[in-house]
């Protein structure tokens, strides 16, 4: 596996950790008091356009040959960086 597929990889499975994360914080928004919802749906909407945005870093770096990836992954490195800092917030 290139460097280029094991970093692939290693995104894709975080992706699909924090989708996890995402929807049992919504499952939890169920049993929330009134007043808590609200600060679910934030913490639910600021986490969720973070993970959009690692998702589209995530497919620009699919896209991108095997030089230009190592250019696009300082941007996603920060997309990851704000995605962690969201979901663990929980």
């Amino acid at each position: 596996m290139t460097q280029k597929e094991l970093y692939v990889a290693k995104m894709e499975a975080q992706l699909t950790a924090w989708r996890e994360k995402l929807d049992a914080m919504k499952a939890r928004i169920e049993e929330a008091e009134i007043q808590g919802r609200l600060e679910y749906h934030k913490q639910i909407e600021a986490s969720q356009h973070q993970h959009e945005i690692a998702c589209r870093h995530l497919d620009e770096l699919k896209q991108a040959g095997e030089e230009a990836w190592t250019q696009l992954k300082a941007g996603a490195e920060t997309a990851w960086k704000a995605l962690a800092a969201e979901a663990n917030r929980d």
